[in-house]
């Protein structure tokens, strides 16, 4: 069921690129798609969804990095999930979150493939372990949820025709979407790896479906 899920993420992957690539964000400005509703009302829900993803995300990143990472380094990656935490601004909580996804993803990645990661992970307490899962987790399901985003903050963005008054509510909409066009690819090779890993020290990751509830988890720490 897992390779089946994972096969699934990539297709959305694929698919989800090729269309940003023919047509993409640059054609969304123009013309008058589909339409009506409330755009601002609108907007405001996608914003929430791109915030819940993104925190999401960062926050499970934040948790990889903490748990596997170079502990010389542990106060500073204290220091960010603390500020994403205690944040209560829509806009400075997606600043932190896109800064996190930006700066650690790649270092996540590279834990986790690591050739000493399972070693690593078996010297956490099952407390930690479980933590670790939690996060691979929600990146899948994060993964799963970006196409239909995508899909919704286009039809938002198309849907404003030439109103100028509707075009400067969606902006933060094309920021969403980039956003999400810049992360999706990269996600779901991390999924694959965690989830293998998970596999070698047997901790239940579960399985990550798009209709799964994202609830953004303050990260923990081992003790130094």
């Amino acid at each position: 069921m897992k390779s089946k899920v994972l096969t699934v993420m990539m297709a959305l992957v694929v698919s989800t690129s090729a269309n940003a690539q023919f047509g993409g964000l640059g054609g969304l400005m123009g013309g008058g798609g589909g339409g009506g509703g409330d755009v601002g009302a609108q907007v405001l829900v996608f914003n929430q969804e791109a915030n819940l993803i993104s925190k999401t995300v960062a926050f499970a990143l934040i948790q990889i990095v903490g748990a596997l990472g170079d502990k010389t380094k542990i106060a500073d990656i204290k220091a960010v999930n603390d500020s994403l935490s205690k944040s209560t601004d829509t806009k400075e909580i997606g600043a932190i979150s896109g800064s996190v996804i930006k700066s650690n993803f790649a270092e996540a990645d590279q834990l986790l493939k690591s050739a000493d990661a399972k070693a690593k992970m078996e010297n956490l307490s099952p407390e930690m372990q479980k933590k670790v899962a939690q996060s691979i987790f929600a990146v899948g399901v994060a993964s799963l949820q970006i196409p239909g985003a995508i899909n919704r903050g286009k039809n938002i963005v198309s849907s404003v025709g030439a109103n100028p008054m509707n075009i400067v509510k969606v902006l933060p909409v094309k920021d969403g979407l980039s956003m999400y066009i810049d992360v999706l690819p990269k996600l779901p090779t991390l999924v694959t790896t965690g989830m293998q890993l998970m596999r070698d020290v047997k901790v239940e990751a579960g399985n990550p479906t798009a209709d799964a509830k994202l609830a953004p988890e303050s990260a923990s720490f081992p003790e130094s």
